[in-house]
């Protein structure tokens, strides 16, 4: 992984972690929490260690996709 890829994952991880819980979220169902809570988790361990590099994209993806921040 490139110096510029692992800033622009920082980045998106952070800005996916800072950002606010989605209202599907918030109003849904146990396991929609779970998982919304479960990808934070990742990427908050990604962001703590830098460690499992692949685990925390996907789930940086999915936590973008449940906030509306894909384009």
């Amino acid at each position: 992984m490139s110096p510029e890829e692992k800033r622009d994952l920082q980045y998106r991880a952070k800005r996916a972690i800072k950002a606010p819980v989605p209202e599907s979220v918030r109003n849904g169902n146990a396991r929609k929490a779970a998982d919304y809570k479960d990808c934070c988790a990742v990427v908050g361990a990604y962001l703590r260690t830098g460690h499992q590099v692949e685990r925390a994209r996907l789930h940086v993806l999915r936590l973008e996709g449940m906030q509306g921040l894909l384009p």
